[in-house]
């Protein structure tokens, strides 16, 4: 049994949560959604109005910005000195319990630093099939940030 990762209007990674470490916010939601949602956090609407949005339009995902930042971009220092780490889908193959030596497909969850994201290339995180699920940024991160 394989994971299911397909979803007609993504609305199961548009999501905002919280405890006591951490915010996590589902991929597929756009700084847009973010800025117009009143639960956001409103030091983080600032960071995102006056950083993020020099560099990508609102339209764009969360996922896809952390897919392709590169280490030179600003965006890349604003959500490294945030402390985000990301959780991510990788394949891999696993050999069915009877099915004589056929392989399937499955789904691992990981929280990859964005560090470790970021160094890999755009080429090597397609060639891995590396899927990004939910930003975690944290709290202490947040309150350390000076805008």
């Amino acid at each position: 049994m394989s994971l299911n990762i397909t979803n007609e209007n993504n609305a199961d990674f548009r999501y905002q949560m919280n405890d006591l470490t951490a915010l996590y916010y589902g991929a597929r939601c756009t700084y847009q959604e973010l800025l117009e949602d009143k639960t956001t956090n409103l030091k983080l609407k600032r960071i995102v109005a006056d950083w993020i949005l020099r560099e990508v339009e609102p339209e764009t995902t969360l996922e896809s910005h952390f897919y392709y930042m590169e280490p030179e971009d600003r965006s890349y220092l604003v959500y490294d000195q945030l402390r985000v780490k990301l959780r991510c889908s990788v394949p891999f193959k696993a050999k069915t319990l009877f099915g004589l030596g056929r392989e399937e497909t499955h789904y691992r969850e990981e929280i990859i630093k964005l560090q470790d994201l970021v160094r890999l290339g755009v080429s090597e995180k397609k060639a891995r099939g590396i899927l990004i699920r939910e930003v975690q940024i944290s709290k202490l991160g947040l309150m350390a940030f000076t805008v």
